[in-house]
């Protein structure tokens, strides 16, 4: 399971058409990746839904977050959840998204956001 240290909106954009929310993440523990999430408004559960999650494995101490001028950003939407025997990858995804829209006032943020952007 991924733990959550921090979670900040980065910035508003089109996904596939649609108003879509790019969301740091930053790990909890030691040797995860930090992620970019990318969520949209959905009427289902929670009001939203990840559509997106990527890593990226650059070192932050000497490498600049933003920079995909190489391969440190790598598509894990498919393979970020892998199961365990007390969990299937649907539930683990589906749990790191409600610990996601709860932390902080992440909800808030998207729900404000996402009206602006509109």
């Amino acid at each position: 399971m991924y733990y959550i240290k921090d979670a900040k909106i980065r910035r508003m954009l089109k996904y596939d058409g649609a108003p879509c929310a790019e969301v740091g993440v930053l790990p909890g523990a030691v040797g995860d990746s930090a992620l970019l999430v990318y969520i949209v408004e959905d009427n289902r559960e929670e009001g939203y839904e990840i559509i997106r999650i990527l890593t990226n494995d650059a070192d932050t101490a000497t490498d600049w977050y933003d920079n995909n001028m190489h391969d440190a950003f790598v598509d894990v939407t498919s393979s970020a959840f892998p199961g365990s025997p007390v969990m299937s990858p649907e539930e683990e995804r589906d749990k790191f998204q409600r610990e996601l829209l709860i932390f902080g006032d992440l909800k808030k943020q998207l729900g404000v956001r996402f009206q602006e952007y509109s």
